[in-house]
């Protein structure tokens, strides 16, 4: 008989953190075929973005970067396929991508961030449109070195565009069709969504003007009318964790991919990155095996998946609610879930 999972050591986390780091808090826990998860807080204090309700297991977030996963999924389905090659040029998926270095740029190399693209660019203060967006992303000199790791948000907005052209479909419904209803996350589709589901995040003070509940928190993403690449998605923790199958199961993508998208393609400056994946930094989170992998958000949303404990964590929380500065206390709650769950 299989010993039952629980999600029991990380209840105080997720209760200590209401009203200080996130409002709204959920804990999810898949291991050797068994699920638990829990729900803390309530979704939107506010009453100008009311009304509020409780956090539950069903509860909607935005999963920020955690949007990335569905894009890399779409992307090695077509390498799948043979459509799109990883050695491929990036500029003949976005003819606007070229000149000097950028010729030089690999599909593979956006992918695992090492395009020597810059993290972000607030474009969306320029553009009126996606496709303004998209070239003024396509037109941004590189920040770096072909080769140098940094993590970017532009390579996965210039894919919003590519992948539209290759697929012949909107970008949305292509990963509607080919990733999200294949995997059955059945809640998860671009914003807007419906507020009342969903946990509210910033007040912004600067460009909306209001407390930001059912549209996405990232200013460029919005400024694409919610569907990009690199940001979007709204989704539960069950939506999360049937994502995360494409990389921890093969779905769509097929084993082969799914094994080299979890091969180490970058390691330095304790980092450790696959195709669209975090790998366990070489000093970090010790409690998880070496090949455990995942992926975080903006927002406040992870997940990881450790395969030799047979261990998916999904932990999403509105950190964003209370205002960016607090990353320290962020990490530090995370890594306190993940350990809290990772033991055996």
């Amino acid at each position: 008989m299989r010993a039952a999972v629980s999600v029991e050591r990380a209840k105080p986390l997720l209760d200590a953190a209401i009203g200080s780091l996130c409002t709204a808090a959920v804990v999810r826990v898949e291991r050797r075929g068994l699920v638990d998860a829990y729900a803390a807080g309530t979704l939107c204090p506010d009453p100008s973005a009311g009304p509020d309700g409780p956090c539950t297991t069903a509860s909607l977030f935005d999963l920020a970067s955690l949007t990335k996963l569905a894009t890399t999924a779409l992307v090695l389905a077509f390498v799948r396929e043979r459509t799109l090659a990883l050695d491929m040029p990036f500029r003949e998926l976005v003819p606007q991508f070229r000149g000097g270095n950028k010729d030089s740029v690999t599909l593979l190399q956006v992918l695992t961030h090492t395009a020597g693209l810059a993290w972000w660019k607030p474009l969306w203060k320029e553009a009126t449109t996606s496709e303004e967006l998209v070239w003024l992303a396509a037109k941004e000199p590189l920040a770096q070195d072909v080769g140098e790791f940094r993590y970017s948000d532009l390579g996965y907005i210039m894919l919003t565009e590519g992948l539209a052209n290759v697929g012949g479909r909107p970008f949305a419904d292509l990963v509607g069709t080919r990733i999200l209803a294949p995997v059955e996350a059945a809640d998860c589709e671009f914003s807007p969504r419906p507020p009342p589901r969903c946990a509210a995040t910033e007040e912004d003070t600067q460009w909306r003007k209001k407390r930001l509940r059912g549209e996405v928190h990232d200013e460029n993403a919005y400024a694409m009318g919610g569907v990009s690449g690199h940001a979007g998605l709204f989704g539960t923790a069950d939506d999360v964790a049937a994502l995360i199958r494409t990389f921890r199961d093969g779905a769509v993508i097929g084993n082969d991919l799914r094994d080299l998208a979890r091969t180490e393609h970058y390691k330095g400056g304790g980092v450790r990155r696959g195709i669209g994946l975090v790998l366990r930094p070489p000093d970090d989170l010790p409690f998880f095996s070496t090949d455990a992998f995942g992926h975080t958000g903006f927002t406040g949303t992870s997940v990881w998946v450790d395969p030799a404990k047979d261990l998916t964590l999904v932990v999403l929380t509105n950190r964003v609610y209370f205002g960016r500065e607090n990353d320290t206390a962020l990490y530090r709650f995370r890594v306190g879930v993940y350990e809290a769950l990772a033991a055996d």
